[in-house]
This record gives structure tokens, C-alpha cells and sequence, in this order.
């Protein structure tokens, strides 16, 4: 059970980490729906794997999907014949009365309503029921170890489904967001990376202050709601900002390997990769905190600057300082004014 759990969840992270090669195989070698609509229609046939990321297919009557089909936070509605295992990671999943199930039923917090007739001949498999071991090591002190649980055992197994489950739903969320708000999450990303410097240190402040403030009204009492309707905001900025983030990296990647992507899918690759890597790198004992502070933080500050991305962020560029007059010549030197002309003394006549 758990063999097919895992294979399930790595070949789901395989088929998003590659959704541009999928879509364009189309039906020969599968097929991954991200936040769309799919329909099989009656009579046709899928050759390969199906995701459904969430979004919506459907698998009419009489229709045939050759390899599995997994579900993450979506909704499927089956009415024709699967021939691998069906894997359900959230949402809805509807067996029609004349679906066929070839393979095993694996669900994992989703919800399988099943008609009368519908055919499951493999196992039905609950992710509730799984038993995931765990090694217990001596106690030596609140020292971290990645995968460590509170009472000091080691579950590498439990910790790496915890991580990859987590980044994939932030990932989901984020498509689900943008599908929404795709002009308030592109502001919010945009802002992150022109500005990577002014909103890191915005975030950082705002980071390192709002804790300490949330704290301080929590311990008068009367202020715990509020204090507890700030934490909440904080956590839902960092991960606004996360997804806002997320889409730009997706659109990133799809320009350089001249793909469009749609906003939605963008966002939801970009924030999985985003996740993946910030949670690898938190594992590493010590020094891992510190990337992911400092994402967390770009992530507040472009979400404080641009309010949520109701507006677009650009600082106000500096005027320089208008030229200096020339100044006027100095006046040229008074000259000497002309003397004035004689004028002629006349001449006494002679005395006769």
C-alpha cells in the first residue's frame, strides 16, 4: 500500500514538474489537466496517464483511459473503463453506474461517491489507513533532525510525504487563486522581482516587528481576538505572496522553453518548484532557516507595497536637480564721457 501510495504521489510530481510536454502529447502519451476542463468523450481512448490538477474531466460512457489517472484537488466524474490504479489527492471523484476500474482505488482527504454498478476490481485503499513506521532514536536533547516528530522519533517517511503533500497543496491554492485574482497576483509578483531589494527590507521589518506586536497585544488579554485575526492575516500576506511569486517564476520558465502557459498553470508550476526548493533547503540543519526567512520575506514586502496587489508598485523616480541660470555677464565699464565741444570765442573789431 505504501509502495503504491508513493508511486503515486512521484508520478504526479513527474507529470507537473513536465506540463508542457504532456499537454502537447495529448492523447498519445497522456494528458495533464491543469485548472480546465477535460472530456473524454464516448467511444474515444486515452493512451497514457491522466492528471487532473485542480480542474474538471470527465470520462463518458463507453470510454477507455489505458494508463492511471490522479487526481489532486479537482473533480473527476467516471463513467467508462480505467486500466491502471485511479489516485484521488483531494476533491471529488463520482463512479458512474457503467465505470470500470481496473486497478486499485486509492484515496487520499477525497471524497469517492460510487453508483450501483460501478466496478472496482482492485483494492480500495484509504490514505487514513496507511501504517507509516517510524525509528526511534535516544533522546539527546531538542536537537533538529529533518523528519524528526515531538517525541523524538524519526519518520523519514512520514516527513517526506508531509513535505511533498504540503508544496502541492500550496500549489493548488495558488492555481485556484490566480484563476481568481490574476492581475493582483501578477502586481504582487512583478513588484518582488523589479523590486527585490526595497521589498525584501520592507518584509523583512515588517517580519521581524509584527510578531513582536502581536505578542504584546496578546498579553493583555482583552486583545487576544485581535491578535489572533493579525497572525492569521501575516500567514495569509506570506502566502499570497508565495503564489504572487510562484507566477512569475512559472511564466519565467515557460518563456524559456517557449511555452504559454495559462496563468493559472503558471502559477501552480512556479509555486510547486518554489516550495520544493525552499522546504529542501529548510531541512538542512542549522543554517536551512535562513533562505526560507528571507523568501518569506520578499513575499510579505511585495504584498504590504502593492496592498494585496490592488495596485502597481513603482518607486518615485528622482528628478534631478533643474540646471543652474547662467548668470549674467558682467556690465561692460563706464567710459568717460566726451568733452564738450568750445565754442568759438569771437573777435573784438579793431578800434578805428
Amino acid at each position: 500500500m505504501k509502495r503504491k501510495l508513493l508511486l503515486a504521489l512521484l508520478v504526479l510530481l513527474v507529470a507537473v514538474a513536465v506540463p508542457g510536454s504532456a499537454l502537447a502529447a495529448g492523447h498519445e502519451d497522456g494528458r495533464v489537466v491543469w485548472g480546465g476542463t477535460y472530456t473524454l468523450d464516448e467511444g474515444e481512448t486515452l493512451y497514457g496517464d491522466l492528471v487532473v490538477v485542480g480542474g474538471v474531466a470527465t470520462l463518458s460512457r463507453d470510454s477507455r483511459v489505458t494508463g492511471d489517472v490522479v487526481l489532486f484537488g479537482g473533480t473527476l466524474a467516471a463513467d467508462g473503463e480505467i486500466n491502471g490504479t485511479l489516485v484521488a489527492i483531494g476533491g471529488t471523484v463520482s463512479l458512474g453506474s457503467s465505470s470500470v476500474l481496473h486497478g486499485d482505488l486509492n484515496r487520499f482527504g477525497a471524497v469517492v461517491n460510487r453508483a450501483e454498478g460501478a466496478r472496482v476490481e482492485g483494492q480500495e485503499i484509504s490514505g487514513e489507513a496507511i501504517d507509516i513506521p517510524s525509528i526511534q532514536l535516544p533522546y539527546v536533547g531538542r536537537t533538529y533532525i529533518p523528519f524528526q516528530n515531538w517525541n523524538g522519533s524519526f519518520s523519514p517517511v512520514s516527513g517526506f510525504l508531509w513535505y511533498v503533500v504540503t508544496a502541492f497543496l500550496l500549489a493548488a491554492l495558488a492555481v485556484l487563486v490566480v484563476m481568481f485574482w490574476p492581475v493582483a497576483a501578477s502586481r504582487t509578483g512583478r513588484a518582488m522581482i523589479e523590486q527585490p531589494v526595497i521589498t525584501g527590507a520592507v518584509g523583512l521589518l515588517s517580519l521581524i516587528v509584527a510578531p513582536i506586536v502581536l505578542l504584546i497585544l496578546m498579553i493583555t488579554i482583552c486583545l487576544i481576538p485581535v491578535s489572533v485575526v493579525g497572525f492569521f492575516v501575516l500567514v495569509v500576506a506570506v502566502a499570497y505572496g508565495l503564489i504572487g511569486l510562484g507566477l512569475e517564476i512559472g511564466q519565467r520558465l515557460g518563456q524559456m522553453s517557449k511555452s504559454e502557459f495559462h496563468p493559472a498553470a503558471a502559477a501552480g508550476l512556479g509555486t510547486l518548484l518554489l516550495a520544493l526548493v525552499v522546504g529542501g533547503i529548510n531541512m538542512i540543519p542549522c543554517v536551512g532557516w535562513v533562505a526560507p526567512f528571507l523568501v518569506y520575506s520578499l513575499a510579505l514586502g511585495g504584498v504590504i507595497l502593492t496592498r494585496f496587489g490592488s495596485r502597481s508598485y513603482a518607486p518615485a523616480p528622482i528628478e534631478p536637480l533643474p540646471p543652474e541660470a547662467p548668470s549674467a555677464p558682467p556690465a561692460p565699464p563706464a567710459l568717460p564721457a566726451p568733452p564738450a565741444p568750445r565754442t568759438p570765442r569771437a573777435r573784438r573789431k579793431p578800434a578805428e
